[in-house]
């Protein structure tokens, strides 16, 4: 049986859309703002949440992925009388499954609820893999087994599929996986580096020659695309393709043949294709700087990889796995972690995500080399002062702190001047004691999503607030 969860202020609407439903022949409950909505949907298992946007107690914008991460998992569909162009971009960005202003049509509305419902039936059916091999894929995040869910459906399919991400979140490595899992793991797994692809010789890089093409062509030569025959041709960096190989390989895409340079006939060649980009292909559709029907012959199945700042809870995960090997790979005794050591990765943003942490383990048990376990002081220098910035940081105009700190000073004698020492401390503390009001002010009040916002590791966020007297959630 379907259950439908609305959370709604306005009674009068609640009321409407709730007659709707039981017209429909569905069962509801209704909450009066988000904290009673959080409560009943981890309470009671919904398949769809209609949720307003101005709420006395939240922005509904900002509780649609907690909503979704609940047990039964369901759909939300936002619904407001303040319905404008930026607010439905960022509640579909954030897994909304539609954007309605009010008053909906009752045919709308039902529409929306059988469209969820053969989703979520259809959901329940899908053939995944029996035996998914992930072995370097390291984590257990939602975002991250979100993102593996697709991994496996696409797995199973023929269609091209295009990854994208922040630089060093691993798509190379989820196209490997991809491959690996595929029918046609047996076969070769062809890597073409976009950026590296010269347009002078990328016909005879990709299609290969034929021998007497040219001088030095001494002997036949096979192409990166002739190579991937029944195997994957994967393109990294897509994006930085020339647009005149942008052409020719959407031919061969089409067609599945191609001509090596100096060939008098056309050679058939069987692959799938696995593209990635860190950038944005579709606005560089939008600035004629690729070709819009080659972007539609990549995104078939398209893969968002998370940055490492969405799956800080991976990061412990992460560190027991390559440890061993890193300290395997310098021939020294594997190290232990220390909790502290933990704490202080959990604090960065990781603009180089997952390569920048591995490149940061590595200079760290370098530098313990000897020592049976990582503490923070084996980090670089400079690292550690960044994390030690982010945590005296203030997200706010400064101006009012430095008024006060002008007033403290300007009420000291001239005979009594504040040690410099005395003074550092005292600005830090109000500093800090402003961050921390500011978090306490906030509508969310989930602890978990303050941490990730703010990087704070939840014992040290609790520290924080005994030691400013504020209360947490």
């Amino acid at each position: 049986m379907t259950n439908i969860l609305i959370v709604d202020d306005d009674s009068i609407f609640s009321q409407q859309l709730s007659l709707y439903i039981d017209r429909i022949g569905y069962d509801y409950k209704i909450a009066g703002n988000m904290k009673t909505g959080f409560q009943m949907a981890e309470q009671f298992c919904f398949d769809i949440i209609f949720l307003d946007v101005i709420l006395p107690d939240a922005n509904g914008l900002s509780g649609i992925n907690r909503l979704k991460a609940v047990r039964s998992s369901p759909e939300v569909v936002i619904i407001t009388g303040d319905g404008d162009i930026d607010g439905a971009e960022m509640a579909l960005n954030n897994g909304a499954w539609d954007y309605l202003v009010k008053p909906p049509a009752y045919h709308k509305i039902k529409l929306v609820i059988q469209r969820i419902i053969q989703f979520r039936n259809e959901k329940t059916k899908e053939r995944l893999p029996l035996v998914f091999k992930r072995d370097q894929i390291i984590g257990n995040s939602s975002p991250l087994n979100k993102i593996l869910k697709t991994v496996a459906k696409a797995s199973l399919s023929n269609g091209n599929v295009f990854i994208t991400g922040e630089t060093g979140t691993g798509k190379e490595l989820v196209a490997k996986v991809l491959h690996d899992n595929s029918h046609r793991r047996d076969q070769p797994f062809i890597i073409v580096d976009c950026t590296n692809l010269p347009k002078t010789l990328a016909g005879n890089i990709l299609f290969g020659h034929r021998k007497g093409t040219y001088t030095g062509a001494e002997q036949d030569r096979s192409g990166l695309i002739s190579q991937s025959d029944g195997g994957t041709l994967f393109l990294d960096e897509v994006g930085d393709l020339d647009p005149s190989v942008q052409k020719s390989l959407l031919r061969v895409l089409q067609e599945k043949k191609f001509r090596p340079i100096g060939a008098k006939t056309e050679i058939s060649c069987d692959f799938r294709v696995i593209s990635a980009s860190n950038k944005d292909l579709a606005k560089l559709v939008d600035q004629g700087r690729f070709r819009k029907d080659l972007y539609y012959r990549l995104v078939v199945f398209h893969i968002d990889l998370p940055p490492l700042r969405q799956r800080q809870g991976d990061i412990r995960l992460i560190l027991n796995h390559y440890i061993p090997h890193i300290c395997e790979q310098m021939n020294i005794n594997v190290k232990g972690i220390s909790h502290d050591f933990v704490e202080t990765l959990e604090m960065y943003d990781w603009p180089g995500n997952i390569r920048e942490l591995i490149n940061l383990l590595h200079i760290a048990c370098a530098n313990a080399f000897d020592e049976p376990m990582l503490y923070p002081h084996f980090l670089p220098k400079a690292f550690r002062i960044k994390i030690l910035k982010k945590n005296i940081g203030i997200p706010q105009d400064t101006d009012d702190i430095r008024s006060r700190v002008f007033l403290n000073i300007s009420q000291t004698s001239s005979k009594q001047i504040l040690p410099y020492k005395a003074f550092r401390e005292y600005v830090n503390h109000l500093m800090e004691s402003r961050y921390i009001d500011y978090l306490a002010g906030l509508p969310i009040k989930n602890v978990s999503e303050i941490c990730r916002m703010s990087g704070l590791s939840r014992s040290r966020m609790y520290q924080l607030f005994k030691k400013h007297n504020k209360k947490i959630v």
